[in-house]
């Protein structure tokens, strides 16, 4: 079958023409001939919401750009997604369709600066303030099998970058995402409720989380989903599986990650009613370089809380203001990490519920480098949702070790490898960070730590109700005299360093 070009339906590649309308037309012909591939040749093309459908590949040539218009009114309305970050608007949007491809080496730009405010509001806010309606996500896949997104360029996003919902069998390889690290919740790649997916080869650079799975009250589960060869820069998390954790997520491996930038390297979160089981991350470098305080190396988090999301959501949105209560307990468990070497400034937090502790985690091969040690102890009452949230886990915010555990059993950690920092402190991008007004700590202090007149001391390990074995080699606290482990009477820890409690 022979390629279409949008240029024979009359496209004007000089980024003010409005191509929808030429676009779609040559989509919507090569659909009816059966299927096939719609090239976008070299050129700027202004559009508005193009429509895959089924047997639809669209090709962009090197040089050949999308560019999203910036009025709103060029955007075809679909429905509110479950997040506010899901809106009716999207640059390119597949629905229902089976095999399709964006491909090619081009770019698809979502002009993302057109629908956010220039500023932050203060040192406090960790984007630029959105506008509630914006094309977001820029690429949205909805219940679609037998998907491939392929070499493709995505850059300055409006909000999430590339999501798929409820798809089968969905290959992303080797494209690149390009967003400021300051957009707001500009995600580089989301899933939610998608099954079978490989994610290969990706250059990721964004705002907000890197790769996040996801799922809802309006998504099936997240299974059988492979993760590899990727490099993360990102403001917030590497690889985030929950938060959004309505579902379940099982069968998902993590693999061969450089992750230079980021606040977390992975963020495990059950807190809506979901199971996360299964997971293995193995083969990880990266730093939490993220030049944010509080930072935390890898969260697990298991609690109950319903509603996390409902206060986002605007008046317009269909679920505003309704109670979404849980209907079963969160559950993590069964969970391994394999072959880290980290460097951070932050914590482990391991967090489960008395009643139902989170169960079954294995660290091995574990180094982690402490360029400098940031005191988490002004965030002991943080009443963020991006924190352990809960009056019950203060102690937990504002524990400072390498390891934070409470409410968990049958933990493992071997092959532990702790570097403590060496004072004068060298390069970091906290020291040169806007955002050292967030912390009493660092707040007019960077000399001083980086010096090592300031200094907080870490456990290796702080443990409230929690049953783990630690081994390493010359497992010791940052600081002379201080204890290897903090742990309560209530814990059973056998640790390696010469300490037993």
């Amino acid at each position: 079958m022979n390629d279409i070009s949008i240029l024979d339906h009359g496209a004007v590649p000089d980024a003010q023409t409005l191509n929808t309308s030429a676009i779609q037309q040559a989509i919507d012909r090569q659909a009816a001939a059966g299927g096939g591939r719609v090239v976008v040749p070299r050129g700027t093309f202004l559009t508005g919401t193009i429509q895959l459908r089924s047997g639809i590949t669209l090709h962009l040539d090197e040089g050949a750009v999308i560019l999203g218009s910036p009025d709103l009114k060029h955007y075809l309305p679909r429905v509110w997604g479950h997040h506010d970050d899901i809106t009716p608007w999207h640059l390119v949007l597949a629905e229902d369709c089976e095999r399709i491809a964006l491909t090619g080496a081009g770019t698809i730009r979502g002009n993302g600066f057109a629908f956010w405010e220039p500023e932050r509001k203060n040192e406090w806010s960790f984007y630029l303030p959105r506008k509630c309606e914006r094309p977001s996500p820029m690429v949205e896949i909805v219940r679609c099998r037998e998907v491939l997104v392929e070499r493709i360029r995505l850059e300055d996003s409006p909000g999430w970058t590339l999501h798929g919902h409820d798809c089968d069998h969905l290959r992303i390889e080797g494209i690149t995402i390009r967003n400021t690290h300051f957009g707001p919740n500009a995600d580089g790649i989301d899933l939610t409720g998608c099954q079978d997916v490989i994610i290969h080869g990706c250059d990721i650079s964004t705002a907000d989380d890197a790769i996040a799975l996801k799922t809802s009250e309006y998504s099936r589960s997240c299974e059988r989903i492979a993760i590899s060869d990727c490099i993360l820069r990102t403001s917030c998390v590497g690889v985030r599986i929950g938060y959004e954790s309505r579902e379940d997520f099982r069968d998902i491996v993590v693999s061969n990650l450089v992750i230079p930038r980021c606040t977390r390297i992975a963020d495990l979160r059950a807190v809506e009613g979901c199971t996360i089981e299964r997971v293995r991350f193995q083969n990880i470098v990266g730093a939490t370089d993220g030049g944010w305080p509080a930072t935390r190396t890898i969260e697990l988090i298991q609690l109950d809380r319903p509603n996390v999301f409902k206060d986002l959501l605007p008046p317009v949105h269909p679920d505003y203001g309704k109670d979404r209560p849980l209907t079963r307990p969160s559950v993590i468990r069964d969970i391994s990490f394999t072959g880290l070497d980290l460097t951070t400034d932050g914590r482990i937090n391991i967090i489960g519920k008395p009643e139902q502790p989170i169960e079954g985690i294995r660290f091995s091969d574990v180094r982690l480098r402490f360029p400098v040690l940031d005191d988490a102890t002004p965030f002991r009452n943080a009443g963020s949702t991006g924190f352990i949230p809960g009056e019950d886990y203060a102690d937990a915010r504002a524990a400072n070790a390498a390891f934070v555990l409470q409410h968990a059993r049958d933990i493992e950690v071997e092959g532990l490898r702790l570097r403590w920092p060496t004072y004068p402190v060298g390069p970091w991008r906290m020291f040169e960070s806007n955002n050292q007004e967030i912390s009493s700590f660092w707040k007019d202090s960077a000399e001083e730590i980086r010096s090592g007149r300031k200094r907080v001391a870490y456990h290796v390990l702080w443990a409230r109700d929690v049953e783990m074995s630690v081994e390493g080699k010359n497992l010791a606290a940052s600081e002379p005299g201080h204890p290897a482990v903090d742990a309560d009477p209530a814990s059973k820890i056998r640790f390696s360093g010469g300490c037993d409690q």
